[in-house]
C-alpha cells in the first residue's frame, strides 16, 4: 500500500541513522519476528589457493534450509471493575492481539461466574475497531487477525433491577483460537452495585491513523449515569511520551477555555492544569443524568511506524461522603496509529543514507574480479524486507555478477521464500551490506582501459513500488591483444569496431516479420552479418540470445530457431546456402558474409524485442601466449509476436565447485512449482555448457539424498518424473552431474546452464548456473543440518541435507539447528596451502555452538548470542581424506 498517497499532511522527520559494527550489521534480520513462509537458508564456502597459484578457489556446499513453523499465540486484555447501578447497560472494554506469526480465527464467548451475587443478562460482543469505547456495528461471535495486528473489543451486558447495594456480579470473556492458540485467552469483568452515582468515561483521538508531526485533538468523554450527582471528580491522563501536550492551543470543558496553568483563571467548576504532560481536571461535581467532555490537543512525537495507547485515569466521590473511599476506573484503551511508509536507499555509504555517488571499483586486468561495496537503508519508518536484484550491466558477457554478505566470502540468500536474495528484515533507519563481486571473463581483453557499470536494485518487499538503484563501475584495464574481430551488419556496415555492441542503448537494425499461418512458423527474418578477422588465423562461433549476457543462452520470447547459413553467392543472404554453426577459418584481414535466419511464432501480439548476435573463437590464441579468444557482439531487433505467460517457478541454487581433470562433480538443487497448476510434458530442461571439454546430465534424484545413485532418473522434460508431472507446489530433488572430459585444462571454468523452458513459448521460467573449475586437486564440500530441539548441543536426529521445520521450545525459547559440513579430497593429491571454512549465522539465528573443527589451526565466531561469521582454517587438506566443522545456531524469531 502506498501511505504517501493516503497521508498527504505526512511530513517525514529526520530518522537517526544507526551505525552498526560489522558482526552486528546482520542483526535486524536475526533478532525480529520471522513469519510462517520464512525460510532459515544457509550455504558453506571454502576458500584456497593451489600450489604455485595466488588464484583464490571458491568452493560452495550445497544449500541447506529451514523453514519457520507457525506460531499461534494471542494475548486477551484486561480484565475490568466497574461499579454500576440496577437495570444499568455496562461497557467492559478489551484489546484482542495475535502476538504469534500467523493469521488466527477466533471465537468469543461470554459467561456468568458462580462466585459471584447475581448474574448479568444480555451479553453480546463489539468491535471497537477505532478503539473510542463505543460499539462499532453489529454483534460478532469471531474474528481473524494477522500476525500482530490488535484489535478492540467491547463486551455488553445488562444489570438485573432486582440488584442490592455492594452486590457483585461476575463475568469471564473467554477467546478460543481455531488453532489452539496459547497465551491470555480470558478477562474477569466485575461489577459492583451502588445506589449513588456511576460514572463512565471514555477517551478518543481525532484521527486514527497519523504521521510524525500531527496535531490532533483529545476529546475525554464523562457521563453520570444515575439520579445522584457526583462529588469531586478527578480525571488524570497521563500522555505518552509520543504525545506531546500543545498548551492553549483551544483546550475546552464543554465549549469553554481552560487554562492549563496551575491555578489560572479556569471557568467554575473546574480545575485544569498540565504538568510534565500529565493532563489533570478537577471537576467539583457531574450533575445526575448528565455528560460533559474535555478537549486538548497533543503533537505526534514518534517517527517509527506503530501504535500509541492511552488511558485516563478517573476518581470520584460517588457519594458525596469524605468518608467513604472514593471510585477509581480507568477508561478505555484510546490508539493511534503512526503509519507505516516504506522506502529504500542503496548507496555506497555506510555514513549517509542520502548519499548517490556512483561507486566504483580497483581497476582490473583479464580475467581479474572487482569488488564493490553497496548499503541497502530502510529509510522508511517501519521495518521492512528488501529483495536486491541486477536492474542492468554493460559489462562483457560471460562476467560472472554475484551478491555476498558482509563477509565478502557466503552468498546473499533468499530469506521469504521468493526466489529472489534479500537483506533480511531491517529496522527503520538500519542499513544492510552487501558486497557484489564482478569476475571478468579470462577470455575478454580490451585495447583501451574500458569502464563497465552495473545498477543494483533494492525494492521494498512490503510495497514493490518503493525501489531505488546504485550505479556500480569497474574498468577493465588493458590487456595487449593481436587477435580481434568485427561483427557488422550488411550492407549497412554499422556496429563496427570490435566491442560496439549497440547504438547508444539502441539496436543497430530492426527487422520486422510477416505474420503468417502457412508452414513457416510465423514468419522469418534474416539478417546478413559480416565477420571480419584479424590476427592469427581462427575460426568462429555463431550463436544469438535475448541479451548481451551469453553465459545464459536464451532466445528472445516469441523466437522459435535461429539458424545460421553461408551466402550462396558471397555477396547477399538473397540465396542460402548450407547450415552453418561457425565460420571457416579466417587468416588475417579475411571476412566471410553470414546469414542469421531467425524464426518466429505465429499466435503473439506484434512487439519489437532485441537479439543479439555473437562470434567467439574457437581458440585461444595470441602474440603473447596469453590466451585470449576474441569475440564481438551487436545487438539488432525484430518485430515479433511476443509471449507474455510467466510461471512462478523456482529453481535454487546456483553452484560452484571443482573437479579434476576427467573428474565428475554433482551439484544438488531445488525445484519447486510455487503455482496451483500442475506442470508436465510442454516444458522441458536445456542444458549448456560454455566452454569445450564440458558434459552435464541432469538427473531426478528419486530418494532426495542428494547423492547420485544408480536409480537417479535423467531428466529432459518434467514428464520424465515419476508422475509426469510437477504438481502444484510440489518441490522435487534435482542433480545436476558435470564430466570434464580432458586432461590437460586445469584452471579452466566452466558455465553450466540449466533452464526449464516452456516448449510451447520457448520462454525460460526458471534457471540455475553452475560454475565448475579444473584443478588438480579436487575438493567436495557438503553440508548437512540436524535439529536439537532442548538446544543441549547434541543432535536429536541424524544429520539431513534436506528442509526441515522448526519453532519453539516449551520454554518459549527457539530450538537450535547444527551444522556439519564436511570438506573431502576426492582426488590422489595433497593440498598444501591453506584451506577456510567459511559460514555465517543464517536469518533469524544466533550462534549457540561455537564452531569444532578437531584438525583446524585456528577457528573464528561471534560470541554465543550474536551473529556473524564463523570459520575455520585447515593448513593442508590430505589426498582421499575428509575434515569436518562444526557449530550450532539458536532461533530468536517470533
Amino acid at each position: 500500500m502506498n501511505n504517501v498517497s493516503r497521508f498527504k499532511k505526512f511530513r517525514i522527520q529526520m530518522i537517526a541513522w544507526i551505525v552498526f559494527l560489522a558482526t552486528v550489521l546482520v542483526m535486524p534480520q536475526l533478532c525480529l519476528a520471522a513469519s510462517t513462509q520464512q525460510i532459515i537458508s544457509n550455504m558453506a564456502i571454502g576458500e584456497y589457493s593451489e600450489e604455485g597459484s595466488s588464484v583464490v578457489q571458491v568452493s560452495r556446499s550445497n544449500l541447506v534450509q529451514t523453514t519457520v513453523l507457525p506460531l499461534y499465540s494471542v494475548n486477551l486484555s484486561s480484565n475490568n471493575i466497574k461499579t454500576v447501578v440496577a437495570g444499568q447497560k455496562v461497557y467492559f472494554n478489551h484489546t484482542l492481539t495475535n502476538t504469534g506469526n500467523e493469521t488466527d480465527q477466533y471465537t468469543f464467548t461470554v459467561s456468568n461466574n458462580t462466585s459471584d451475587n447475581y448474574d448479568l443478562t444480555d451479553f453480546s460482543v463489539f468491535l471497537d475497531k477505532d478503539n473510542d469505547g463505543v460499539p462499532d456495528g453489529p454483534a460478532i461471535t469471531s474474528y481473524a487477525l494477522s500476525a500482530g495486528d490488535s484489535v478492540g473489543l467491547i463486551v455488553v451486558a445488562t444489570v438485573p433491577t432486582t440488584v442490592t447495594v455492594d452486590q457483585k456480579g461476575i463475568i469471564t470473556l473467554n477467546v478460543s483460537s481455531s488453532n489452539n492458540a496459547s497465551g491470555t485467552k480470558a478477562n474477569i469483568d466485575t461489577t459492583t452495585v451502588t445506589n449513588q452515582s456511576a460514572l463512565i468515561v471514555r477517551k478518543k483521538f481525532s484521527q486514527t491513523t497519523v504521521a510524525s508531526g500531527d496535531v490532533i485533538t483529545v476529546r475525554l468523554d464523562y457521563q453520570n449515569l444515575t439520579n445522584t450527582a457526583t462529588g469531586v471528580v478527578t480525571l488524570t491522563d497521563t500522555l505518552d511520551s509520543s504525545l506531546l501536550y500543545q498548551a492553549n492551543s483551544g483546550e475546552n470543558w464543554n465549549g469553554v477555555t481552560v487554562n492549563p496553568s496551575e491555578g489560572s483563571n479556569d471557568p467554575t467548576g473546574i480545575n485544569y492544569s498540565v504538568t510534565s504532560n500529565v493532563v489533570r481536571a478537577v471537576i467539583s461535581t457531574i450533575a445526575a443524568n448528565s455528560s460533559g467532555y474535555l478537549e486538548f490537543k497533543v503533537k505526534i512525537n514518534k517517527s517509527n511506524a506503530g501504535v500509541i495507547s492511552n488511558v485516563v485515569n478517573t476518581l470520584y466521590d460517588h457519594d458525596n461522603n469524605s468518608a467513604t473511599a472514593n471510585i477509581s476506573d480507568v477508561s478505555n484503551t484510546a490508539v493511534v496509529n503512526v503509519a507505516p511508509i516504506y522506502n529504500v536507499k542503496i548507496n555506497g555509504s555506510a555514513n549517509d543514507s542520502s548519499n548517490s555517488n556512483v561507486v566504483t571499483a580497483t581497476p582490473t586486468t583479464q580475467g581479474g574480479e572487482i569488488t564493490l561495496n553497496n548499503y541497502v537503508w530502510n529509510t522508511g519508518n517501519a521495518t521492512d524486507r528488501f529483495n536486491v536484484t541486477f536492474a542492468g550491466n554493460t559489462f562483457p558477457a560471460g562476467s560472472q555478477i554475484e551478491l555476498y554478505r558482509i563477509d565478502g566470502a557466503t552468498p546473499l540468500l533468499d530469506s521469504n521464500g521468493d526466489g529472489i536474495p534479500d537483506t533480511g528484515l531491517l529496522p527503520a533507519g538500519a542499513y544492510f551490506p552487501i558486497i557484489v563481486k564482478v569476475r571478468f571473463p579470462s577470455s575478454y581483453a580490451v585495447t583501451a582501459d574500458t569502464t563497465f557499470d552495473l545498477s543494483v536494485q533494492a525494492q521494498s518487499v512490503n510495497d514493490i513500488t518503493k525501489k531505488n538503484t546504485i550505479k556500480d563501475q569497474g574498468t577493465l584495464a588493458t590487456t595487449p591483444s593481436a587477435q580481434l574481430v568485427d561483427l557488422v551488419n550488411s550492407p549497412e556496415n554499422n556496429a563496427v569496431g570490435n566491442g560496439n555492441v549497440d547504438n547508444a542503448g539502441a539496436p543497430w537494425k530492426t527487422l520486422q516479420t510477416t505474420t503468417s499461418t502457412n508452414t513457416v512458423a510465423g514468419g522469418q527474418v534474416v539478417f546478413p552479418l559480416t565477420v571480419t578477422h584479424h590476427g592469427t588465423g581462427t575460426q568462429y562461433i555463431l550463436s544469438a540470445n535475448s541479451s548481451s549476457d551469453f553465459t545464459q543462452m536464451v532466445l528472445p520470447s516469441g523466437i522459435n530457431k535461429v539458424r545460421f547459413y553461408i551466402a550462396k553467392n558471397d555477396e547477399s543472404c538473397s540465396t542460402l546456402g548450407n547450415e552453418i554453426g561457425k565460420t571457416r577459418y579466417l587468416s588475417d584481414g579475411e571476412s566471410q558474409l553470414v546469414c542469421a535466419v531467425v524464426e518466429v511464432d505465429p499466435m503473439n501480439k506484434t512487439v519489437t524485442t532485441p537479439i543479439y548476435f555473437r562470434v567467439l573463437s574457437t581458440s585461444f590464441v595470441s602474440t603473447n601466449n596469453s590466451s585470449n579468444p576474441s569475440q564481438d557482439i551487436i545487438k539488432n531487433a525484430i518485430t515479433i509476436q511476443s509471449v507474455n505467460a510467466q510461471n512462478q517457478v523456482e529453481f535454487m541454487p546456483s553452484a560452484r565447485g571443482q573437479v579434476a581433470p576427467l573428474g565428475t562433480v554433482v551439484y544438488r538443487h531445488y525445484l519447486v512449482n510455487r503455482t496451483d497448476t500442475d506442470l508436465a510434458t510442454n516444458y522441458r530442461f536445456v542444458v549448456n555448457n560454455d566452454q569445450n571439454g564440458f558434459q552435464s546430465t541432469l538427473f531426478y534424484d528419486v530418494n532426495e539424498n542428494g547423492i547420485f545413485d544408480s536409480g537417479d532418473l535423467i531428466l529432459g522434460s518434467l514428464a520424465d518424473l515419476p508422475n509426469g508431472k510437477l504438481a502444484a507446489h510440489q518441490q522435487i530433488n534435482v542433480l545436476l552431474q558435470v564430466k570434464n572430459l580432458a586432461s590437460n585444462n586445469s584452471y579452466q571454468s566452466n558455465s553450466t546452464i540449466v533452464n526449464l523452458t516452456n516448449a510451447s513459448t520457448n520462454q525460460i521460467v526458471a534457471s540455475i548456473t553452475d560454475v565448475t573449475t579444473v584443478n588438480q586437486v579436487q575438493l567436495k564440500l557438503n553440508k548437512l543440518q540436524a535439529r536439537d530441539f532442548d538446544c543441549d548441543g547434541a543432535a536429536d536426529e541424524p544429520y539431513t541435507s534436506n528442509s526441515l521445520n522448526i519453532g519453539k521450545q516449551d520454554n518459549a525459547q527457539g530450538q537450535c539447528i547444527l551444522y556439519k559440513i564436511t570438506l573431502t579430497n576426492i582426488s590422489q593429491k595433497n593440498l598444501e596451502t591453506v584451506f577456510t571454512f567459511r559460514d555465517m549465522t543464517p536469518a533469524y539465528t544466533v550462534l549457540f555452538q561455537t564452531p569444532n573443527c578437531s584438525a583446524c589451526s585456528g577457528v573464528t565466531a561471534p560470541t554465543v548470542g550474536s551473529s556473524g561469521a564463523v570459520s575455520g582454517t585447515l593448513s593442508r587438506v590430505a589426498a582421499n581424506q575428509s575434515y569436518d566443522f562444526n557449530f550450532g545456531v539458536r532461533y530468536v524469531g517470533q
